[in-house]
């Protein structure tokens, strides 16, 4: 069990919001168990009797925001650990140790990172030292917005580093792309769908495709088909099987749990959609978040099987085309319960196990949604959460398949917000921060935008490109700056960064 305590102006916290807590155990995993709060302490008590946990919860962190924030892990005891202190802790430890791991324990290689650093380092012990728990937790608040920052900044001079590395000698032939709305025609968008987007990712929903057994309906999904062709854009199609809750038809729900029929439905539904768009030869999104058991109730083995019927189906008509799976919950924010969700590692390691061709390994990072593990994340959390999967040998490339925030502030608790609420502006910044993070790692292929325009398609509310009017926002023009930057080989690093890439080579 471990206790936390929390603080008011007045003493001991009377109410504290525990938006979407959770209790993590090695490696960030999610664990089953129960979080609560009485009279100035969160209680965590998990399921498993792992010697050390950690808590993760929706936190304010001042300056840097609201949002998804983690401690270490800690020993179990009775007595009470402060909530902020850990948090800050645990970011202290994050920027030591990607410092180390970048190849940035040198504060001349990232002068400004590691001044925020000492500054959070000193608050932090001026926190510890401090006896009047509520000032203390101020301090211990304040270093870790100062800790927050240092690492963002971390970060970005890493990701500065990298891109001319990997861009030195060639420029990027794939780098961005955007989810279409297949309920619009491309006629009412093409002022959105500018040149700079490299790969149109077109849905194939089976409840819009086959909304009644045996019945195909293709017209919608066949003029984006058509429209992608003519302007030679590059297609990921799919997902032919969405795991989500509203990705599956109503009339498929009731055999998800029965293996042999619903192997007849799937592979009917796939060899009748590759079979039609085949000759446009795209990387077919086979499955996306099965993993996470929202439509139904699977075992990791049946889980396995879906996977490999849809591979299996495609391959059968079109033989040498590229597979892509689409995981859910990157962050790992939903823990197992009983229905037999795992997560996304488990998960993927499954299928590799299991000889599952897989080409490609969709992640989503959308944050700034209310909805379970869409909860917002800095800079820091983003990049970490990427190379822990493209770290890993047995991974294949990785295409972020949905990437997005809002451009207004969600209303509900979860939501949560970087730097401050979010707007325009903030959504500019963070998008034009996270593409370049992602393209930075050589183990991404591509980013692909979450939602076009506000109006249109799946996606976060409000997390288009564009406004309900087709004007760009600050995001789009961000994003197709730096596409366009990347398109040609980089210019020389500026003599510090040169210093620290030769260094590290």
């Amino acid at each position: 069990m471990l206790r936390f305590t929390v603080f008011d102006e007045d003493g001991p916290a009377r109410d504290w919001p525990l938006v979407n807590a959770h209790i993590l155990g090695v490696d960030d995993t999610a664990l089953e168990g129960v979080v609560t709060f009485s009279k100035g302490k969160i209680v965590c008590k998990a399921v498993d009797t792992q010697p050390a946990i950690a808590l993760c919860l929706e936190v304010n962190a001042g300056k840097a925001g609201t949002m998804m924030l983690q401690t270490c892990l800690l020993e179990q005891r009775n007595e009470p650990y402060r909530l902020y202190e850990e948090l800050a802790r645990h970011r202290v430890k994050i920027f030591l140790e990607k410092s180390e791991n970048w190849g940035f324990l040198d504060p001349a290689k990232a002068p400004e990172a590691f001044e925020q650093f000492e500054r959070a380092r000193s608050m932090f012990v001026t926190g510890t030292v401090d006896h009047e728990p509520y000032r203390a937790q101020v301090h211990h608040r304040d270093a870790l917005g100062i800790a927050m920052d240092a690492s963002e900044k971390l970060v970005m001079k890493r990701t500065e580093w990298m891109l001319h590395r990997r861009y030195a000698k060639q420029g990027a032939q794939r780098a961005l792309g955007v989810r279409v709305p297949v309920e619009k025609a491309p006629e009412l968008l093409k002022s959105a769908l500018v040149q700079d987007f490299d790969i149109l990712s077109v849905p194939t929903p089976w409840h819009l495709i086959e909304p009644t057994q045996g019945r195909f309906v293709w017209e919608q999904v066949d003029r984006w088909m058509q429209f992608a062709k003519a302007g030679k854009r590059e297609l990921i199609a799919g997902p032919l099987l969405d795991a989500s809750a509203a990705g599956i038809p109503g009339w498929v729900r009731p055999i998800m749990a029965d293996p042999a029929k619903l192997k007849d439905r799937l592979h009917a539904f796939i060899t009748e959609v590759v079979t039609r768009y085949a000759p446009l030869n795209p990387i077919w999104n086979i499955v996306s978040a099965i993993h996470l058991n929202e439509a139904a109730t699977l075992s990791p083995e049946a889980m396995v099987q879906a996977t490999r019927i849809a591979a299996v189906a495609v391959r059968q008509v079109q033989k040498n085309a590229k597979l892509l799976v689409e995981i859910g919950d990157p962050f790992g924010d939903i823990p197992p319960d009983a229905s037999g969700a795992m997560n996304a590692i488990r998960y993927l390691r499954s299928l590799v196990s299991e000889g599952v061709p897989v080409d490609i390994v969709g992640i989503p990072v959308v944050v700034g949604d209310a909805a379970r593990g869409k909860g917002t994340r800095d800079l820091m959390q983003i990049a970490a959460m990427l190379e822990r999967f493209t770290s890993r040998k047995e991974m294949p490339p990785v295409v972020v398949t949905a990437c997005g925030a809002p451009s207004e502030p969600h209303p509900e608790p979860g939501a949560g917000f970087w730097r401050r609420p979010w707007g325009t502006e903030s959504q500019g910044a963070w998008a034009g921060m996270c593409f370049q993070i992602a393209m930075a790692n050589p183990g991404i292929q591509a980013v692909v935008w979450d939602r076009l325009r506000d109006d249109a398609g799946l996606g976060i509310k409000n997390g288009g490109l564009f406004a309900t009017d087709g004007t760009p926002k600050s995001a789009a023009e961000r994003i197709v700056r730096f596409r366009r930057r990347i398109r040609m080989p980089l210019p020389p690093l500026s003599a510090d960064i040169a210093r620290a890439a030769a260094e590290d080579s």
